[in-house]
Parts: C-alpha cells; sequence; structure tokens
C-alpha cells in the first residue's frame, strides 16, 4: 500500500466522487487548492460516518456478517489513534511529521494500524491541516458523534440534541471554514454563532428526512421531553412512523378485514397519535427554520471569494427543508426526500451565474 501524498489526494478524491454527494458540485465554485482541500475533508468525513456500518466479511464463505458494538468500537478507536498520529493529540500536542509528502514516515507510522483501512487519507489530511492551519478538534469532534450513534441512545432535551448536531455538522463545518476563510477570526462571536445555527440546521433537516429510518435502526433524535409534552410515549410516536402498518390498519378498516369494533377503536386511537404526531413536527420545523435565518449571517462572515459555496450548499438545504415544511407527510413515505435533477441544476446555475449578497 502507498501512502505518497498523490496517492492519498487520488483515494480521497475517488471516495468522493463515489459517494456522490450534494455538496460535491458546490466545490466546483473553488479555487483549485480549496476545492482539493474540501474534497480531502469530505473524504474523511465519509469514512468517519460510514466506518461502524461497513459489513465483515466471512473470509471462508465471503458472506457478509453485521458489525458487533465491540467491533464498531475497535474500528472508531484504532482510527481515532491512527488520526492522532498523524495530526497530532487534540490537547495540543503536534504529530511529529516534518513533511506531509514524507511516504516512508507515513508507512512506517501505518505500521502500528495494520488493519486501519483508512490511513491512506491521513497524508492528505495532514497536508490539508497544515496548509489551511485547520484546528485538528473537529476531526476528533466528528469522531465522537459517531461514536454516540454506535449504541441505542435517546436525547433528554433539544440542549441534547443540539450537542450532538455539533459534533457530528458543526465541527466539520469549522473546518471548511478554516478552508474557505473568514473575514473575521474563525472562533470570534459572530462566527461561531452562525456556524453553529448553521449545523444545527443542516443535521436538524438530515434527522426530519432520515427519521423513519433511523427509527427503523433504533435511533430517534428528536428530544423525548417535547414528545412527551406534547402527550405521546416513545411506542406510540414509533407507531406513526411505521407507516405500512399505520396503512394496513386504514385499509383492513375499509374493506372489513378485521373486527370493526375494535378495528374502528385502534384507528381512532391512531389518528389521535397523529394529531400530536403532527404538533411535534411542526415544533421542529419553527425550531429548524429559526436556525436557517441564524446561519445565514455566516454567508456575509466567509471570504467573498468562497461565499457561492457555502450558499449553494444552504440553498440545497434549506429547499430540501422547504419541501418538507410544506408537505409533512412526504417524510413518512418509504422513499428518500431528496431534491431532483432539475431542482439541483437550477440551483447550481442560479449561484454558477447570479449575483447573491445575502441569502433568503
Amino acid at each position: 500500500m502507498k501512502f505518497s501524498l498523490q496517492e492519498s489526494i487520488l483515494q480521497c478524491s475517488r471516495l468522493t466522487q463515489a459517494s456522490h454527494s450534494n455538496f460535491y458540485p458546490a466545490f466546483s465554485f473553488l479555487s483549485k487548492e480549496r476545492r482539493e482541500a474540501m474534497i480531502i475533508l469530505y473524504a474523511y468525513t465519509r469514512f468517519t460516518d460510514d466506518l461502524v456500518d461497513v459489513p465483515e466479511i466471512d473470509p471462508s464463505t465471503g458472506v457478509l456478517l453485521p458489525v458487533s458494538t465491540r467491533r464498531k468500537r475497535q474500528r472508531l478507536n484504532q482510527w481515532c489513534a491512527a488520526l492522532e498520529a498523524a495530526l497530532g493529540k487534540i490537547d495540543g500536542t503536534v504529530a511529529q511529521i516534518d513533511n506531509a509528502e514524507n511516504s516512508a514516515r507515513f508507512e512506517k507510522l501505518s505500521e502500528q494500524f495494520p488493519s486501519c483501512t483508512g490511513f491512506v487519507l491521513l497524508p492528505a489530511v495532514k497536508m490539508i491541516v497544515d496548509k489551511f492551519h485547520i484546528p485538528i478538534h473537529p476531526f476528533f469532534h466528528l469522531i465522537d458523534g459517531v461514536d454516540a450513534d454506535i449504541e441505542t441512545r435517546r436525547f433528554g432535551t433539544f440542549d441534547d440534541v443540539a450537542d450532538y448536531c455539533h459534533q457530528v455538522a458543526t465541527s466539520v463545518g469549522f473546518a471548511s471554514l478554516a478552508i474557505w476563510g473568514t473575514v473575521k477570526p474563525l472562533f470570534s462571536d459572530e462566527v461561531v454563532h452562525a456556524a453553529k445555527a448553521t449545523g444545527i440546521a443542516f443535521q436538524l433537516t438530515n434527522i426530519l428526512r432520515d427519521m423513519v429510518e433511523d427509527f427503523r435502526d433504533g435511533r430517534l433524535y428528536l428530544p423525548m421531553d417535547e414528545i412527551t409534552r406534547f402527550g405521546l410515549t416513545e411506542n406510540q410516536f414509533g407507531s406513526l412512523l411505521n407507516r405500512d402498518t399505520w396503512n394496513t390498519e386504514k385499509y383492513n378498516k375499509n374493506n372489513n378485514k378485521q373486527d370493526e369494533f375494535s378495528l374502528a377503536e385502534r384507528i381512532e386511537q391512531m389518528e389521535k397519535f397523529e394529531d400530536k404526531f403532527d404538533q411535534i413536527l411542526n415544533k421542529q420545523f419553527e425550531r429548524c427554520e429559526i436556525y436557517y435565518t441564524n446561519s445565514a449571517q455566516l454567508y456575509q462572515l466567509i471570504n467573498p471569494q468562497c461565499r457561492k459555496v457555502f450558499g449553494m450548499m444552504w440553498s440545497r438545504y434549506h429547499t430540501l427543508f422547504r419541501i418538507m415544511k410544506r408537505n409533512p407527510k412526504l417524510i413518512l413515505r418509504n422513499k428518500k426526500i431528496t431534491l431532483s435533477k432539475l431542482q439541483k441544476l437550477k440551483l447550481y446555475l442560479q449561484w454558477k451565474l447570479l449575483p447573491r449578497f445575502r441569502l433568503n
């Protein structure tokens, strides 16, 4: 396995292109150096996000096997250790690698982590950290966020949800801002406030869009105190997410498939749940809209040469959010909500051809 900088950049590019990210077209608005840096950063985030979900392969049969919690955590711990070896520790200790192009040093370092498949990405990651003075803590915060998803968990309050959003989204945002540049210091109050609002707005959009799929995987990212406040238990809330069961109940009622009296009671109960469910969703939509408003302020705080890349990312997420807000029932379909090719092309051309002075 080669660990030269050139090979590392190539692997990052391959991984990013293969992911078909909605962000990738926006990178075209950047200069060559910044575009390459964003590709490398995205590859790191994609690999880290996917690390715990990649199945094991039985060497004797080739059959895919589910990954145990112990093995998932083992993978993340090794990835974190490899990252520390390449970048340094989050407490400020700098990795002793004089030159990111020194492939011999990276190859020697990789011997400590023989089964860490992502190690080939790290020379490129080290390069952009050095070139753009990216603080290293966002890279480790993302690992913390992925680690939090390994075991079934619930969020007591929205503050807990916000902390999770900062780990998995705002962390990447700060690394991106270091690449783009800001008109005020990266960790000034204005930039931090707008960056955190952006992380929450984007991640809450993901949470709402993926709610059904996440619940099937045992994950629920909405605050439990709000679900309870609106009068639902977790099981009742989950019964609305299982639309196959809900639609079957309605079908059976219309076709007299079961005892009409008992079925009618269940349907009435589910409809009451649905009213409360809608109130919970409306609360999330109202909150998310406020975060989008606050996040729009970040546009003016970014280096003018790089505002378009953020603007297009923001527009894509906000458009997706507005689709869900206009028709919340789309969230409960089995089909994932995405922008159409025409919508994506329209946004791309708008940002490529038309000047923007603010987000709206």
